[in-house]
């Protein structure tokens, strides 16, 4: 039950009055545009980035291969489990739809964490989710095809859309570059899902027909 408690509230209620104003009042709020990059691999973070609205893809880029391996949406940290170490990050995160980022400055939310014990339980909680989902997601990614890795999108997707039937994001070719794969690739594996009867694909819409076919695939594919 208290898991779904730190689920349901937005971040700021978990802190007192004067650390949410102050934390509000300077932070910034940064439109992206689709195809942006908010966060880039290799760059130290300055400021903890907080995606309000929109859609972001997390890729690494690992001997000259890019890969998606995380796809976020709204009301979500972006980089959290980066942002106290004061290291690089280890991945850039991308906008794949208009997209509203607060950067919230590292000194005033650390301060926050110190004199406020629910708030430094709930960035404890949310830095451990966050990084057991990536942790797995990059272990799976080393084993997957072209088949695995459109899957992992779409379970994905459907995770961020709550639903099993969901309005693409991009166009096939923005798919390619998103999984790394050819363009063709991407319509080949998409037309043999549909003939195994696993989605249905209607343009742009896809709606997952049996997701525990389609997970299977995204973890071992």
């Amino acid at each position: 039950m208290a898991n779904e408690n730190f689920e349901e509230k937005c971040w700021y209620s978990f802190l007192d009055e004067h650390n949410r104003a102050e934390i509000l009042s300077n932070s910034t709020v940064v439109d992206y545009s689709k195809g942006e990059t908010i966060i880039k691999q290799g760059v130290a973070p300055g400021q903890i980035p907080y995606l309000e609205k929109g859609m972001v893809k997390l890729t690494s880029t690992n001997n000259k291969r890019t890969t998606t391996f995380k796809i976020i949406a709204d009301n979500t940290f972006i980089g959290l489990m980066c942002a106290f170490v004061k290291k690089r990050f280890d991945f850039s995160a991308i906008a794949i739809m208009p997209s509203t980022v607060r950067m919230i400055d590292r000194s005033l939310f650390e301060e926050a964490i110190r004199t406020n014990g629910e708030f430094a339980v709930h960035v404890v909680h949310e830095m451990s989710l966050t990084t057991n989902l990536i942790v797995t997601e990059l272990i799976q990614l080393n084993h997957k095809n072209a088949d695995g890795a459109i899957c992992t999108i779409l379970f994905e997707l459907a995770t961020v859309f709550k639903s099993n039937t969901f309005q693409l994001p991009f166009n096939r070719i923005e798919f390619a570059d998103t999984v790394g794969y050819s363009k063709e690739s991407v319509i080949n594996c998409l037309s043999s899902l549909q003939q195994q009867e696993i989605i249905k694909v209607s343009g742009k819409t896809i709606e997952i027909i049996d997701m525990n076919r389609l997970e299977t695939i995204a973890m071992y594919g």
